[in-house]
């Protein structure tokens, strides 16, 4: 199947890196924020679902996540 495709099916693809909208240095704050949101959406988590809840499964959400 791969052998069936030829490079400019993926065009598309090399885009974003040939501009570089996706050079390191501006993936690096995207990457620094997505720390501090985890760090938000797993604090809303515990608060919310630990025991303000009827949710059935909220014990195995909070030990995943």
């Amino acid at each position: 199947m791969l052998g069936k495709q030829i490079e400019d099916d993926f065009e598309v693809l090399r885009a974003p890196l040939e501009s570089w909208r996706q050079r390191p240095d501006a993936l690096a704050g995207t990457l620094l924020l997505t720390i501090f949101l985890q760090a938000l959406i797993i604090s809303i988590e515990y608060f919310m679902i630990r025991d303000a809840t009827i949710y059935p499964y909220k014990d195995e959400v909070l030990t995943i996540h």
